[in-house]
């Protein structure tokens, strides 16, 4: 692990990270600062021949994505294993890993360089209950990891409908998925049947105050009630044949 000085940790983009995650209420939130900071200097290296993320400096993944990805996460407790599907270049993954260094993370991602750099990540960031599984949301559901995750975090996956699809059928009975989204659900929206239909309650939909970040963000958590029903998820072909 290198030090706070060579992670840049004691600069404004670190001691506006520690801030927001004092602000969040996490627990030693310096700590916790100088260890997303080092995942901030791989990301931002590994960022220059893989394009991970669209930020290009330490002081844009603060906000857009750091403290983004741990704020519908605060003052929560995360039951294993926590599955971030779509995690591309761990996010909200890797954060979750790093302020919740008790459980049981699984990094889903389809995309070969993806998964090699979250390896990568997961070793360098000494993230042993950390395991990096190279499938696409689709296969896995259908696979070994239907109906398993206890906690499922889908952020930046799909537009809320298709998220839904997707990560609902990996998340286990009794278990919570969290779908980051800019917006409210609104009666009648498709959104709320497909819930349903997947034999799930939404149980909280809220505003997040994310620090430093000018933008609307919300957060969505709905509890799996019962197995998910044969079928789905649904190849992506019968799901634009059923759009037709």
């Amino acid at each position: 692990m290198k030090s706070r000085a060579q992670t840049g940790a004691g600069d404004g983009a670190g001691a506006r990270l520690e801030l927001g995650l004092a602000h969040l209420g996490f627990a030693q939130p310096r700590d916790l600062a100088e260890r997303l900071m080092a995942f901030g200097a791989l990301l931002l290296e590994a960022n220059r021949d893989t394009n991970l993320v669209g930020a290009s400096a330490m002081e844009e993944l603060v906000a857009t994505h750091f403290l983004d990805s741990l704020a519908p996460l605060a003052g929560r407790w995360l039951q294993s294993p926590v599955i971030d599907v779509g995690s591309g270049a761990g996010l909200p993954g890797i954060p979750a890993a790093l302020a919740f260094p008790s459980a049981d993370v699984v990094l889903l991602e389809p995309r070969a360089k993806r998964a090699s750099f979250l390896r990568k990540a997961a070793s360098s960031l000494e993230l042993a209950r950390t395991q990096v599984v190279q499938a696409g949301a689709e296969r896995a559901g259908r696979g070994a990891w239907r109906d398993i995750g206890a906690t499922v975090l889908a952020r930046a996956l799909a537009r809320p409908e298709l998220a839904l699809e997707l990560a609902l059928p990996l998340t286990r009975p009794g278990g919570r998925l969290y779908v980051y989204t800019g917006r409210e659900p609104e009666p009648g929206n498709p959104e709320l049947q497909t819930i349903a239909k997947l034999r799930s309650e939404l149980v909280e939909a809220r505003p997040v105050e994310v620090p430093y970040l000018d933008a609307q963000r919300h957060v969505w958590i709905i509890e799996k009630k019962g197995p998910t029903p044969a079928g789905i998820p649904a190849p992506a072909r019968a799901r634009r044949a059923a759009k037709r």
